[in-house]
């Protein structure tokens, strides 16, 4: 009898400790997977809180860039410079209305002759010249230069250099059609544009709208290599320069 309430009672501890230790187990179980799902959370609340900072960062940079691009830009304009020139004949003159454009980040420069009139143009290098037709279009692919100083006690200037691609289609006689060429030299197909080096000089009066005080000089430096076409025409270098007209040019002072 003693040994069967022995064995009872062995029984049933053993019952309870086996009861116990699955009892354990599930709860190790069930912690272990709270703190798996609480890491989860906080893995994912981390690479969120990550991602925003990155954002922020990337938008302080961009309205930093946006901050230093305003803040370099203190020369600008645009607008009509008037030239004029006399005719083959003489007794009559040639009206150009060429355009410009330019600021810190780009520089452009259009003039066309409209009228049908053969015109004389005194180079610097080459000498007289007539041209029968005329287009010339200016784009800077790159701006070197950006400096601006005081020109006198109201005005400022503005000096940018660097180089351009200029497009253009002239008719000169004595030399013919001229169109760009490639500075390989090859004239088998038409070339898009010619490269140049460029030098800007520009003014601003301080006294409003464009007016005999502010001035526009634009002077481009082909060689026979990147420019043939160009070079043939003007040489190592000519200047583009007239009367502006419904044309604003604004400069301020740079301390850089």
């Amino acid at each position: 009898m003693q040994n069967q309430k022995s064995n009872y009672f062995k029984n049933k501890s053993s019952r309870n400790l086996i009861i116990l230790i699955i009892l354990i187990i599930f709860i190790f179980i069930g912690v272990t997977s709270f703190l798996f799902l609480n890491l989860n959370s906080s893995s994912e609340q981390i690479n969120k809180l990550d991602a925003e900072i990155d954002a922020l960062r990337l938008t302080s940079l961009e309205l930093k860039e946006r901050a230093e691009r305003v803040t370099n830009n203190f020369a600008s304009g645009g607008g009509t410079v008037v030239r004029i020139f006399e005719t083959k004949e003489l007794g009559d003159v040639v009206k150009f209305e060429d355009y410009f454009s330019f600021d810190r980040y780009h520089l452009s420069y259009r003039s066309e002759s409209k009228s049908e009139k053969a015109f004389n143009w005194d180079t610097k290098n080459r000498g007289r010249i007539v041209f029968d037709e005329f287009n010339f279009k200016l784009n800077a692919k790159t701006i070197d230069k950006y400096m601006s100083k005081p020109f006198d006690i109201n005005s400022n200037s503005i000096t940018m250099t660097g180089i351009a691609e200029v497009r253009f289609k002239f008719n000169v006689e004595s030399l013919g059609e001229l169109l760009p060429i490639s500075k390989t030299g090859d004239v088998s197909e038409q070339a898009e544009f010619e490269i140049v080096k460029y030098k800007l000089v520009a003014t601003d009066s301080g006294l409003g709208d464009a007016n005999k005080f502010d001035n526009f000089d634009l002077t481009i430096m082909p060689n026979s290599v990147e420019a043939p076409s160009l070079y043939k025409a003007f040489g190592e270098s000519e200047t583009l320069t007239g009367e502006l007209q419904f044309s604003e040019i604004t400069i301020e002072r740079s301390e850089r």
